[in-house]
This record gives structure tokens, sequence and C-alpha cells, in this order.
């Protein structure tokens, strides 16, 4: 699940470089990061 994780943030970043606002490859991974955090904090809860 932590491969997953750093896979698909480090992939958002690469998308998010190639997207014209600053703001957007900034936000893209940690977006995504967030989704994988509370996914886990759900899992952990159940």
């Amino acid at each position: 699940m932590i491969a997953a994780a750093v896979l698909f943030t480090i992939l958002g970043g690469v998308l998010g470089a190639s997207l014209e606002p600053v703001s957007f490859s900034v936000s893209i991974p940690i977006a995504i990061m967030g989704g994988f955090i509370l996914k886990a904090i759900r899992d952990q809860k159940n």
C-alpha cells in the first residue's frame, strides 16, 4: 500500500508538472497522498 501511494504520488507530480498553472503541479500530489492517508485511517477504524 505504501509503495502504491508513493508511485501514484510521483506519477501525479509528473502529470501536474505538465499542466499550466503551478498550483495544479503542487496540489495534485498532495491530493493523491491525502486520499491514501484517509483510506489508511478508515481501514484502521474498521
